[in-house]
């Protein structure tokens, strides 16, 4: 099995597949890379790096705490294995700010971003604290880790695809992370980018769903504005999980950036915003 070491020793498990220029998927908060099974067709036109976050899938998985610079240099490890020095990066959720943390570290190695669903910073408030303590302890119950994943998904996808939802839910449970790597993937999130945005010059591409529930547009928003050399793509009615709510739409925008990006042409939509809709 393919593993990178990270400085602290913690091994990092990652898969590669596909063919031409690099693309790296960073996961979000308490998800392995199982969850980008509708972007492995993007192998037809990039060379995928699919990477588990320590804490999560086959990387191992120490108590912490975590902090996204560890996180972040996790993934330069895995990049630094593979040779790789120049990559496209594109960060979901807590794999966004992951990403964010990325290009700040090591922005040499990063040719393009894209940010999904995410944020510069995760508000660690009382009531999330009240929630999580809740979740931890009835973190073996399925009917419980069911009605908090759900808000990763808009209501009107999960009406129209319950089955799918169901399969995925007991895909995302079966496969759950220990209780403690849980805490310190949370408490990561709790570092603030936002002073930093403006150091951030690779072309930027931020996807957002308009429904989105857990991370509220308003977070995609405030990256728009603080990222320079970026543009702000809308996907109205999806939610937090956009690619796999509309993953031939999602996978036809990272191929979109990516050719702007090396046809030259990304600085002609800078500060554009677009909206998608169904195909």
């Amino acid at each position: 099995m393919p593993y990178a070491i990270s400085s602290d020793g913690t091994k990092i498990y990652y898969e590669v597949v596909g063919r031409g220029e690099p693309l790296v998927l960073v996961q979000g908060f308490s998800w392995d890379l199982t969850a980008w099974h509708f972007q492995w067709e993007l192998a037809y036109r990039f060379r995928l790096v699919l990477i588990d976050n320590r804490g999560v899938g086959l990387s191992d998985k120490p108590r912490g705490p975590y902090s996204l610079d560890s996180m972040a240099d996790d993934v330069y490890v895995v990049v630094s294995e593979l040779g790789f020095r120049s990559i496209h990066l594109l960060g979901f959720s807590m794999g966004g700010m992951i990403a964010q943390d990325f290009v700040l570290r090591h922005g040499d190695a990063v040719k393009s971003l894209i940010l999904v669903s995410t944020m510069p910073h995760l508000e660690i408030t009382p009531e999330l604290r009240q929630f999580t303590e809740m979740a931890l302890k009835l973190y073996d119950d399925f009917n419980m880790f069911t009605g908090a994943l759900q808000v990763a998904f808009s209501e009107g996808w999960i009406s129209r695809n319950e089955q799918v939802f169901q399969e995925l839910t007991r895909m995302f449970f079966n496969r759950r992370m220990p209780k403690e790597a849980y805490v310190a993937q949370l408490e990561a999130m709790g570092a603030d980018l936002t002073p930093r945005l403006g150091d951030i010059r690779v072309p930027t591409t931020i996807i957002h769903g308009e429904a989105d529930r857990l991370i509220p547009i308003e977070n995609g928003k405030k990256l728009f504005s603080g990222i320079p050399n970026s543009r702000f793509v809308v996907f109205p009615d999806a939610g937090h999980a956009v690619y796999i709510e509309r993953p031939s739409e999602f996978n036809g925008q990272v191929v979109r950036h990516v050719e702007l990006v090396n046809s030259g042409k990304f600085n002609e939509y800078i500060k554009h915003e677009e909206r998608v809709t169904y195909t």
